[in-house]
């Protein structure tokens, strides 16, 4: 993958090398940002803190991004492109959550970031049940995806059952 990616209309699962994991994802969102006006970026793992400074490092416009936090905490509410789910084992709040925030009409396309991160709260076959109605949702609404997943043992099953749901993989 170059710094350029091109991400296409659809659902795209993106599979990263856990090595190259933190610095592909600002590529990610950059070609992702560079494609669409209306972005809504799922993080299980990150805060919006943290993101929101990487992301400008990168020269990503902010604006542009709706942000899902799912790392347990609440805000404070002095950021007003972030939406607050309570845990990343919430999986059914997660999808409501951006059901929610798509029939609001804020986004054209999603990343969810990652498929991978689920696998530490629940088990394979949820995980891909998870993303199969996650995809969707999306499809129903007409909003392009980047499922992000990092190539690892553990994630090797369900990139394989996920890949079928998917309109294209990259790795």
């Amino acid at each position: 993958m170059g710094s350029k990616l091109a991400i296409e209309k659809g659902v795209t699962v993106m599979v990263i090398p856990e090595k190259e994991y933190a610095s592909k994802m600002n590529d990610v969102v950059s070609s992702t940002a560079s494609s669409y006006t209306r972005i809504c970026y799922t993080s299980l793992n990150k805060p919006y803190s943290i993101l929101s400074q990487s992301f400008k490092k990168s020269g990503i416009d902010l604006k542009k991004i709706l942000f899902i936090e799912c790392s347990g905490k609440t805000g404070d509410g002095k950021w007003e492109q972030v939406v607050y789910v309570s845990s990343p084992k919430a999986l059914t709040e997660i999808c409501i959550t951006i059901g929610k925030v798509i029939e609001m009409g804020k986004i054209d396309v999603l990343i969810f970031d990652s498929l991978s991160t689920l696998l530490v709260y629940t088990d394979p076959s949820t995980v891909v049940k998870f993303t199969h109605s996650l995809i969707s949702i999306l499809r129903s609404k007409n909003v392009s995806g980047v499922l992000v997943c990092a190539k690892s043992s553990q994630s090797e099953s369900i990139i394989k059952d996920i890949s079928m749901f998917a309109d294209n993989m990259l790795e």
